[in-house]
């Protein structure tokens, strides 16, 4: 089978109308993406949040392929790739962008240099920063569409992306929610795309997972506690163990952190946004 994109190296005037190379810069790392303009209407815009676009010849270290192919049975398979070699492909074009703007950010978390990478959902509230790290699937989306709702301003849902003087910023995707959550259609806040939205210093670490029982009793966690609850969801600490420590020490230094079991995110969201208050987030 032959996939049909462009080779990442050959010059805008060679290229067909159809053909797409774009080189992304974001966080000092820079990524290429070849495609066609047909495709590219399915992939967001900004494709990484808070990253620049570059229409010129790529000269990126990674170049990650969107294209099209003809399976054996004459059905059209999405494919996406990595310097030419496959990572995934399937017959349905939404699932395939998807995949390939995971991976691009995957890559930008993993290969920044000057920022550390932390699987957390990040809302925004009273100007402070409210961490609530966790891997894929583990909620935080959820959590984050009830804060965001309650009035907080949304970050992110996926990552967040902490500089060596220990503050947040924004790095907003599309909001990625399982197909049952998503169907409730509970959106009440602003989830409109701002690249105006400032670093931010940590209020919260909100450290909390589902249980289906689970009762909303938060614990005061030590600074120490606060600091590995992050480490342990941060993406490149083994490469960048000296970076990560010192950033998310001075992220926590004056953060509060607490732990607790949750059921319904609904009806835990009510108490997080108490317990939020109580805290006195905007006071430290």
């Amino acid at each position: 089978m032959q996939t049909s994109f462009v080779n990442s190296h050959v010059a805008a005037s060679d290229k067909s109308p159809e053909e797409l190379v774009v080189s992304y810069s974001a966080y000092g790392v820079r990524v290429g993406l070849a495609t066609t303009e047909t495709l590219a209407r399915y992939l967001p815009t900004p494709l990484i949040p808070g990253g620049e676009a570059d229409y010129s010849v790529d000269s990126s270290p990674v170049i990650f392929g969107f294209g099209e192919t003809q399976s054996a049975d004459g059905r059209t398979q999405f494919v996406v790739s990595e310097n030419g070699v496959r990572l995934s492909w399937c017959a349905d074009v939404e699932i395939a962008a998807r995949t390939l703007e995971s991976r691009v950010h995957q890559y930008v978390a993993a290969n920044a240099q000057q920022f550390v990478f932390v699987h957390a959902g990040v809302v925004s509230w009273k100007g402070k920063a409210v961490l609530l790290p966790g891997r894929s699937r583990s909620g935080k989306s959820t959590m984050v569409m009830g804060l965001v709702n309650a009035g907080a301003t949304y970050y992110s849902d996926e990552y967040a992306v902490i500089d060596a003087l220990g503050y947040v910023h924004a790095f907003q995707r599309p909001l990625r929610l399982r197909p049952d959550v998503a169907r409730t259609g509970y959106f009440e806040g602003n989830w409109a795309y701002n690249d105006s939205l400032l670093p931010l210093p940590v209020g919260l670490v909100l450290c909390t997972k589902f249980d289906q029982t689970g009762v909303w009793q938060p614990r005061l966690l030590t600074e120490g506690e606060t600091l590995l609850a992050l480490l342990q969801n941060t993406v490149a600490v083994r490469q960048q163990a000296e970076l990560s420590i010192h950033a998310l020490k001075n992220a926590v230094v004056s953060a509060i952190g607490l732990e607790s079991d949750r059921g319904d995110a609904g009806y835990a969201t009510q108490h997080i946004v108490r317990s939020i208050d109580q805290s006195t987030i905007e006071d430290r």
